[in-house]
């Protein structure tokens, strides 16, 4: 589930379920939130939500006053949600989330090349030298609500995964039969692992990737998956080139306890659509053995996703588990991204590094 942070979590509240904005306020709206800042933008959300606990029933409908020198609080509601939204202007702070050509740091985009998606066989079709993908926009598979942030990305591979040594693949355990034993889930032979599946530019979503950047599974090779821990090492059906992607090696695993409050980043593939940088997290539990919690920007399909450290680059961990990632608007009849405080919701679980067991 995606984490936003926010500095009043509560005032969210309200927008669930807002109404369509006539154009006219839209237009309105989408001029007001362009002109104030942050902090303007925060305590009108403040004001309104503060005016909404102290309502009766005979004002239900209103919320405090609104002065006409002041354009955010002549704005109506639903209108002044869809402005902050189509904006990316938003109160809960921004979503972190960046495509692969928006990385700007070296040392981040080579880990991103590790980074390795997992596609059933049945959604890839194989030809002489490329293999195209069988994708629906993001928007159809999950039902989404207009605006939402790349919904029109292809959402296609079902786990992330790491390249950690030439030929092997450091996952999720869930995300293979053969550590979770679950059926629902595709054998080792029917998963292909993908390097290279991100955005290219803005309006270039990868159709179709080269035949060299797709490999098969040979063995699961070690894995666990329980209450506490849940990783999976798979060996490819061969060595990586160098020139696809070099492995984020044990050498670049970290040996030092996690610790409350670290920043951490991760990579992996939200929801199934190409490769996504997170930055901004940080740790809020350290209290298992076997994984810590942070309040992550991740979704269903970055299970799998290497976590790292924000100033050493290390691997920490592996995410595995979450909260929901849609919430259904019952109004508009569809599903928009679910938004928490930095320090609400449950968190996101990450296996520690320090329970994989690596082999050679």
């Amino acid at each position: 589930m995606m984490r936003l942070m926010c500095a009043a979590a509560a005032v969210f509240a309200f927008a669930i379920g807002a109404a369509p904005a006539l154009a006219e306020d839209l237009e309105q709206a989408t001029k007001a939130v362009k002109d104030a800042t942050d902090e303007q933008l925060l305590k009108e959300f403040q004001r309104r939500f503060e005016a909404r606990k102290h309502r009766t029933r005979s004002t239900r409908d209103l919320v405090a006053p609104r002065r006409a020198d002041a354009p955010l609080e002549t704005v109506d509601e639903a209108a002044l949600l869809q402005a902050t939204r189509f904006a990316s202007r938003t109160i809960y702070g921004t979503d972190d989330r960046k495509d692969f050509y928006l990385i700007g740091d070296e040392g981040v985009k080579a880990l991103a090349r590790a980074s390795v998606a997992l596609f059933e066989s049945a959604a890839t079709e194989p030809s002489s030298d490329k293999v195209s993908l069988k994708a629906k926009s993001l928007r159809e598979v999950q039902k989404l609500c207009p605006g939402e942030k790349f919904e029109t990305q292809p959402s296609a591979a079902f786990c992330s995964g790491t390249l950690v040594s030439p030929d092997t693949v450091l996952t999720a355990g869930h995300c293979v039969r053969e550590i979770s034993n679950d059926d629902a889930i595709s054998p080792l032979p029917e998963i292909r692992f993908v390097f290279g599946y991100w955005m290219q530019d803005a309006k270039s979503p990868p159709a179709a990737i080269p035949s060299q950047q797709v490999f098969a599974g040979r063995e699961v090779i070690g894995g666990e998956m329980n209450d506490v821990k849940d990783w999976a090492l798979v060996r490819l059906d061969r060595p990586v080139p160098p020139g696809i992607a070099k492995p984020v090696s044990e050498s670049e695993w970290s040996a030092a306890p996690v610790k409350k409050d670290q920043r951490v980043f991760v990579i992996g593939y939200p929801s199934g659509i190409p490769l996504k940088y997170a930055p901004g997290a940080h740790v809020r539990d350290t209290s298992s053995p076997g994984f810590f919690v942070a309040n992550l920007d991740t979704f269903g399909g970055n299970s799998g996703s290497g976590v790292y450290d924000q100033a050493t680059r290390k691997l920490v961990g592996v995410l595995v588990r979450g909260d929901a990632d849609y919430l259904h608007d019952k109004v508009n009849k569809c599903y928009r991204v679910h938004v928490c405080p930095s320090n609400g919701c449950r968190g996101e679980d990450v296996t520690r590094i320090s329970v994989v067991q690596p082999r050679g």
